[in-house]
């Protein structure tokens, strides 16, 4: 018969083969599958990987398991944790250092809501290190006092460090896509301001700027009418309804702006 350390090292290893066949298309998505797995595996009633977000000052919870205590969790907003109010999550990320809580209700600088609203009396919490940077916690709870062990806080150390490598996997995944969508809608763009003529497309690189008709007239020493007319053709020619539209196609300031550098423009007309 297997020893207890056997069946803790057949768990883990299971849990890492199904962690590095996640895909990794959507972060959120992967790091709640992740979860997901974690708690199966530990028979847990919620686990969460916080992140930590600089601009809020918060731990979010950007992946979790689906459970009623992970639902009653987001409820309450217990899902973000301001790094100001403390608690095992934030000591973890702070630190770096893990920790194994049997009762935690018996810890006074827990948050309140996590032992009280959720009855959180199990936890471990992980710190997450990706390429040397901590970049939040990976937190294990049970609503069970004593539920723990050494052993399960080992088992979650091995696992956090996959389930980071799973959420950089998935954050490079989301940047190359939407890089390539900017990219797309660039040439896009580009390919429709080209079917205008130099004079149009400077006008509608006015218009991206937020200038009147009356304003581009004294900027292309034009008339007012002229300008109209202008207007006029370019939204004819693209199928717009609305400058907003000329606005919007030329939000990107390389297209607005590459008229004016245009040796073949039009001469002013006076």
């Amino acid at each position: 018969m297997n020893t207890f350390g056997e069946r803790n090292q057949d768990r883990l290893l299971r849990a890492l083969q199904t962690l590095l066949a996640l895909e990794v298309t959507d972060l959120e998505r992967a790091l709640d599958a992740a979860a997901q797995q974690i708690a199966e595996g530990m028979h847990a009633d919620k686990v969460d990987v916080f992140l930590h977000d600089r601009a809020s000052g918060c731990l979010i919870a950007v992946g979790t398991n689906d459970s009623p205590m992970a639902r009653k969790q987001k409820a309450l907003g217990l899902d973000r944790l301001p790094v100001s109010d403390g608690g095992t999550g934030v000591h973890v990320f702070r630190t770096g250092e893990s920790r194994l809580s049997r009762h935690l209700d018996r810890e006074p600088d827990e948050v309140r809501g996590i032992v009280e609203d959720l009855g959180v009396r199990s936890q471990i919490g992980v710190p997450l290190v990706v390429r040397g940077e901590r970049l939040g916690a990976l937190m294990v709870c049970s609503a069970e006092p004593d539920y723990y062990t050494e052993d399960d806080l080992r088992f979650t150390e091995s696992v956090a460090s996959w389930v980071g490598l799973v959420g950089y996997r998935a954050a490079a995944v989301e940047k190359a896509v939407a890089e390539a969508a900017r990219e797309g809608l660039r040439v896009a763009a580009e390919e429709t301001v080209a079917k205008l003529t130099p004079r149009q497309r400077e006008v509608a690189g006015l218009i991206a700027s937020g200038l009147t008709n009356l304003e581009i007239a004294e900027r292309l020493v034009l008339t007012p009418g002229t300008v109209a007319n202008h207007v006029e053709g370019i939204l004819r020619r693209l199928g717009f309804r609305s400058r907003t539209q000329i606005a919007a196609l030329l939000g990107d300031p390389r297209l607005a702006g590459q008229e004016a550098q245009r040796p073949d423009r039009e001469p002013p007309r006076r």
